[in-house]
């Protein structure tokens, strides 16, 4: 029976493992602070740079139209209008990388917890055979000293 169990939990850790090893990997290499700012990070870069390269193809493919046919202050304007459109698109993105993070985050987080959960059942399981054994032992030790 006792090793039927251990069988069992060996065979669940296996699979877990197995499954999604990245879930193991964050949690073991990271706190959930460090994490999700490293991810919110990557998010405000990442959406920096898009915006801006697409900006730059903007202008590089509408670039002589608006020098000619605009003034300054209309390329003010449009500037302001791009700002706002590019704190309006990042605070969006940011929130849902944000919220992507913590459902992954406390995702890999019970994963660890149910992991933990089967080792100390699988301690549990060893313990109880070792205990097994010396009692076993202690009867064969009395039974020979009678003899």
């Amino acid at each position: 029976m006792v090793q039927k169990d251990k069988l069992i939990i060996m065979t669940r850790l296996a699979m877990e493992e197995k499954k999604d090893s990245r879930l193991g990997f964050i949690t073991r290499n990271y706190w959930f602070d460090d994490y999700m700012t490293l991810e919110l990070w990557k998010a405000f870069f990442a959406v920096t740079i898009t915006f801006g390269l697409t900006v730059l193809l903007g202008l590089i493919a509408y670039g002589d139209e608006w020098t000619v046919r605009y003034k300054i202050a209309d390329v003010v304007n449009l500037g302001i209008y791009l700002l706002r459109i590019y704190l309006l698109v990042l605070v969006i993105c940011l929130l849902l990388a944000a919220l992507s993070h913590v459902w992954l985050y406390k995702k890999a987080y019970r994963k660890q917890e149910r992991e933990k959960s089967r080792f100390r059942q699988l301690g549990r399981i060893y313990a109880l055979e070792e205990a097994l054994q010396n009692l076993n032992r202690g009867k064969e030790n009395r039974s020979r000293g009678k003899e």
